[in-house]
């Protein structure tokens, strides 16, 4: 079974925060309130001004610890030894080589597959791929696997028939796509324009944090933590995620 997950962010203060991990059960209750009642952007935006106005910091505030567990401890329920694990960048954020490592280490899955994200400066480094050859089989920027998908018919919209393609993964959503507005995305695609991929074909992604699975177009799906409830999500459920995405637009 393969499953892809992306953004785990290990050791960085400010994702922790804003996904609710918080070190004080008063605050944690209030930014729940506020995430529940006004919505995921208010949360974010009401947890950054309590960060100034009480001459904090995310570091201060989070959990880191608690976050790292609810990921590694949500994997492992859900990824089998055997497994292969897709994860699709942002793995850790100014983490030593050591914590980030010892993250990893705890995943029990022998086949760890990472494609890089914006925040994976040392694999950016490419001669430092050999630091995490004992836990990764795979280090790449983009790369193109085949999947059960969905059929599509002469105008190119999605059916139910089903059969082996290509799916390409990155870290970021199609290039075109981060020239338009979603929400809370950063605003970066002249920072990340050379980094996105081109590919009009099926794709995975992460890196927009968005916390629904629904991509940028019908041929893309976001299989970051923050959509699939903090867990990592399979092939199988992806292909049902594009069927029900075309049974939906049906109606």
């Amino acid at each position: 079974m393969r499953y892809f997950t992306s953004d785990t962010h290990f050791g960085h203060p400010l994702v922790t925060a804003l996904r609710g991990f918080l070190n004080n059960g008063r605050l944690h209750a209030e930014y729940r309130d506020v995430w529940q009642t006004q919505g995921r952007a208010a949360a974010h935006t009401w947890i950054k001004q309590y960060v100034r106005d009480n001459q904090t910091s995310f570091k201060a505030i989070c959990d880191i610890t608690r976050h790292e567990n609810t990921i590694i401890g949500n994997i492992n329920e859900t990824v089998g030894r055997d497994d292969e694990l897709w994860i699709l960048g942002d793995l850790s954020y100014r983490c030593t080589v050591e914590h980030t490592l010892d993250c990893l280490r705890r995943i029990n899955c022998r086949h760890l597959h990472l494609i890089i994200g914006n925040h994976d400066r040392n694999f950016r480094l490419r001669f430092n791929d050999i630091l995490y050859e004992d836990v990764f089989e795979t280090i790449d920027d983009y790369r193109e696997i085949d999947m059960e998908l969905p059929v599509l018919d002469e105008s190119g919209k999605i059916t139910v028939a089903t059969t082996q393609q290509s799916i390409a993964m990155s870290h970021f959503p199609r290039l075109s796509a981060l020239a338009e507005e979603h929400g809370d995305w950063p605003s970066n695609r002249n920072e990340f324009a050379d980094m996105a991929p081109t590919t009009e074909g099926w794709l995975l992604y992460g890196h927009t944090h968005q916390g629904i699975p629904d991509g940028t177009d019908p041929l893309s799906v976001n299989v970051g933590l923050d959509a699939w409830d903090f867990k990592p999500v399979s092939e199988q459920q992806i292909l049902a995620w594009f069927t029900f995405r075309h049974a939906d637009q049906s109606k």
